[in-house]
């Protein structure tokens, strides 16, 4: 067994940062290999290198202070703590050899006529042979990460200690084709050894995969799962649109015919006007004024389902009418047209644009229509 395999499994309860989450207890010997911090000789004497950016480094040994690395120059490496984290990574994952991948979430969808149609699959967390596996840099990071062969495929296995990776660098790995799963410990670090060890080997939330190649071909069978889903969505809100269209015809051609009506009766009413002063001009008889239907008189009757509306003869420019008590359906649609009570008549009246939109509404709801020359009741 050799130095460091020993310590990794002699030691699964020692602190991942000392006591302090900037302090660095893990290193690279000059020899090759990792190094823990209770390892290596005082000082200069440790011959040991920071894992990001290959610095000298010192072993702080005193008595005051918990022991850890620190750079000869005195400067402050930003990628040391990360470069620590997945050298440590790296060396439990080639002792072990094997890795269990998160569960792959995959999401996908078709436009429907209403928006997207998607559904999700889940692949579970997989416990996967791991061949080879070093720390190296690769893209799209700058810093170091473990570069693990699964089954002949490279996967990067990428230690998030202060943010996860940026949407930019999950884009190239697309770009890429490059498997890699992200280990998210920016809100929640393990403090030992055996806690990474159990974030490594077991199912965590905190390990995510940040592109999977096999998500692409995951996504075609969802949107051919949905294909015929969508396809009867689009031919039902197709015949909806025939319907609501066919409907508008249908009141348009009533509406139409209702106002073709009104204009025959008054065409009747000016011929009869019409005969009748000819009729009076013949006989030498002094002239006088055709009668006029009755001021308020019924003219056409609306006969609805559930009572009737008539219109009535008036010599103002609204339109007068009367409802029946069981027509309230109708009376609603005329209010909200624009009809009001013309209390002193006990009737209602309602501007001629109003009536012909408030007929557009109660075409389908008509029964019959039909002229009338007879007095009504007020009640």
């Amino acid at each position: 067994m050799s130095k460091v395999g020993a310590f990794f499994d002699l030691n699964q309860d020692v602190s991942l940062s000392a006591g302090h989450d900037r302090m660095v207890v893990f290193a690279r010997r000059r020899s090759g290999g990792l190094a823990h911090i209770s390892e290596v000789d005082n000082g200069k004497a440790c011959n040991c290198a920071c894992l990001a950016c290959d610095e000298l480094l010192i072993a702080r040994q005193g008595d005051v202070r918990e022991h850890s690395f620190a750079h000869q120059s005195g400067s402050q490496c930003h990628n040391a703590l990360d470069a620590m984290m997945n050298g440590v990574a790296a060396m439990l994952i080639e002792r072990r050899q094997r890795f269990v991948t998160p569960v792959l979430r995959v999401e996908a969808g078709v436009e429907g006529p209403f928006g997207l149609i998607a559904d999700t699959r889940f692949q579970p967390a997989v416990q996967v042979p791991v061949e080879r596996v070093e720390l190296a840099r690769q893209a799209p990071w700058k810093h170091s990460c473990v570069v693990a062969t699964v089954k002949g495929h490279t996967l990067l296995i990428h230690i998030a200690l202060r943010r996860p990776a940026s949407a930019s660098k999950v884009a190239r790995l697309r770009e890429l084709g490059q498997a890699a799963v992200e280990v998210d410990l920016s809100r929640a670090a393990p403090r030992t050894i055996a806690e990474l060890a159990e974030i490594l080997f077991g199912v965590d939330e905190r390990k995510t995969w940040l592109h999977n190649p096999k998500s692409a071909a995951i996504s075609a069978d969802i949107r051919l799962a949905l294909a015929p889903v969508v396809a009867q969505r689009w031919q039902e809100h197709r015949d909806a649109l025939e319907r609501q269209r066919q409907e508008e015809l249908h009141a348009a051609s009533l509406a139409r015919r209702q106002h073709e009506i009104f204009l025959e009766e008054r065409k009747a009413d000016e011929e009869e006007v019409t005969r009748a002063a000819q009729a009076e001009h013949s006989s030498l008889s002094r002239p006088s004024k055709p009668p006029k239907p009755e001021e308020l008189s019924p003219s056409v009757e609306y006969v609805g389902t559930s009572g009737s509306v008539w219109l009535l003869h008036s010599a103002l420019p609204d339109i007068h009418f009367r409802v029946e008590p069981g027509a309230w359906h109708e009376l609603q649609v005329l209010r909200r047209y624009g009809a009001i009570e013309d209390t002193s008549a006990g009737v209602f009246r309602i501007s001629r644009a109003g009536w012909a939109s408030a007929s557009i509404e109660l075409a389908s709801a008509w029964r019959a229509v039909r002229s009338v020359d007879q007095p009504i009741s007020s009640d």
